[in-house]
């Protein structure tokens, strides 16, 4: 079984949410859920990914959703730390060219 674990902090006025663990099929809808809830209007969401060990196609989803909902709100979710192997899957699914990464 795989597990999921997320906190939320604050940092220069932006939300970040660090994950640690893998987001697939069995986290994706929870923490999907918990990412578009933080989502408000003109604020920014940082997704810190540096604890991610794995991620499919339900997780990249996440991410989609949550620039969806962001862009709808004016408001903005970025990516950093991201893991070098999920460097390469957004960069093959052009999603690294339609959310922002920091690092």
């Amino acid at each position: 079984m795989t597990e999921l674990t997320h906190t939320v902090g604050t940092e220069a006025e932006r939300i970040v949410v660090a994950i640690k663990g893998e987001l697939d099929t069995h986290t994706a809808v929870e923490f999907k859920r918990a990412l578009l809830g933080l989502i408000q209007e003109g604020g920014e969401v940082v997704v810190d990914l540096g604890g991610l060990t794995f991620i499919d196609s339900s997780g990249l989803s996440v991410f989609i959703a949550a620039h969806k909902r962001a862009l709808s709100l004016g408001a903005k979710v970025a990516l950093d730390f991201v893991p070098a192997f999920l460097v390469r899957i957004l960069a093959i699914t052009g999603l690294d060219e339609v959310i922002p990464i920091l690092r």
